[in-house]
């Protein structure tokens, strides 16, 4: 799913979201797919508020409230290990298409991964092996010259040069319509 002008601003209703998302998850029914894809949209939250967070790290919400919700995350993720390694492999089913949207997907995982490691304090057990993160942005940038580049409208606003899969895709354009 692409998401258009996201992050939003409603933090409270990131923050609501989340819950909501794993309140469904107990009652998602059509295999570990349809699980991973429930527990991503709960992760969608994670990575708004990291966005928001970096558009005004003074917010009131940024402080006790944020490393709460931090510890929260961590613990649905613990207790929902196999959804996770499902959610992790759809990333990789996103980057082997080499489709627009199959990147835009495992763009969007990566860097919720790269939030949940390193400011929501997941371990890296969670992750399955020691080298997750370097043996997947090595398959990104390999693919990456396959993959056509993202317009600029759907890259999440304020994304960071230091997620730099968002922007390596260079294939050859691709028409499609985003909907």
């Amino acid at each position: 799913m692409v998401r258009y002008a996201f992050p939003g601003s409603d933090v409270d209703g990131h923050f609501a979201g989340f819950d909501r998302a794993i309140g469904v998850l107990a009652h998602t029914r059509g295999g570990h797919r349809a699980r991973a894809a429930t527990l991503g949209a709960a992760l969608a939250s994670v990575l708004a508020l990291w966005l928001l967070r970096r558009r005004d790290p003074s917010g009131e919400w940024t402080g006790q409230r944020l490393a709460t919700f931090y510890d929260h995350v961590c613990d649905v993720l613990d207790g929902h290990g196999d959804d996770f390694v499902v959610y992790l492999g759809e990333l990789d089913l996103g980057v082997e298409s080499e489709t627009s949207i199959g990147w835009y997907n495992a763009c969007f995982a990566r860097s919720v991964v790269q939030v949940l490691r390193r400011d929501a304090g997941l371990p890296q057990a969670a992750l399955l092996a020691s080298d997750w993160e370097e043996a997947t942005d090595e398959e990104m940038r390999d693919a990456a010259t396959r993959v056509p580049p993202l317009p600029a409208e759907v890259i999440p606003r304020g994304m960071p040069e230091e997620h730099w899969w968002w922007f390596i895709a260079s294939g050859p354009p691709e028409e499609i319509a985003y909907y």
